[in-house]
């Protein structure tokens, strides 16, 4: 089974990635504004306050939960940091949500920044004369907020979502 995430935009070099998940359980959010996914009802006069990732992708690998906040983009990713920092606000609010309801305390969250983009997309670690490997990579640590991020070439199907899970 996989998830397959598409761009939207017609014109967008960056059109789908897919994930290929195995027996991992997952569950994805399509935030796009083309999927009529109004997040932030609240917020409708004020634009610049309503950014948010095309995706988001809840996946649980043991007693760990990890949130895969997703963006795709072309040549331009300009802006892609802050529309995944956005969703993992939005994230974060579900995950509350859900613990408030439940009553669970999730203590093991990792939250993962993943850019699928065009730009330099032969360079990027994963891709071999346009087939993916699945060699080992390392998320980066961004050195002024922290979080954990990674740049991946898009047009392309993963053969293993766990490689994200790391």
């Amino acid at each position: 089974m996989t998830i397959p995430l598409q761009e939207t935009q017609k014109a967008s070099k960056c059109q789908f990635v897919q994930l290929k998940k195995g027996s991992i359980k997952t569950f994805t959010l399509a935030l796009d504004k083309q999927n009529n996914v109004e997040i932030h009802p609240l917020l409708n006069s004020i634009e610049n306050l309503k950014k948010k990732c095309d995706y988001i992708i809840f996946c649980q690998k043991g007693n760990t939960l990890y949130v895969l906040l997703v963006e795709l983009k072309s040549d331009n990713s300009t802006g892609w940091t802050k529309q995944t920092r956005a969703g993992e606000m939005i994230a974060r609010y579900l995950i509350g949500m859900i613990e408030n309801y439940s009553g669970l305390n999730m203590t093991q969250v990792k939250f993962r920044y993943i850019l699928f983009s065009t730009q330099n997309a032969n360079q990027l670690k994963g891709r071999r004369k346009k087939k993916i490997t699945v060699e080992a990579f390392k998320y980066e640590q961004d050195h002024k907020v922290g979080f954990f991020f990674t740049r991946k070439p898009c047009n392309t199907t993963y053969p293993d979502l766990d490689i994200f899970l790391r």
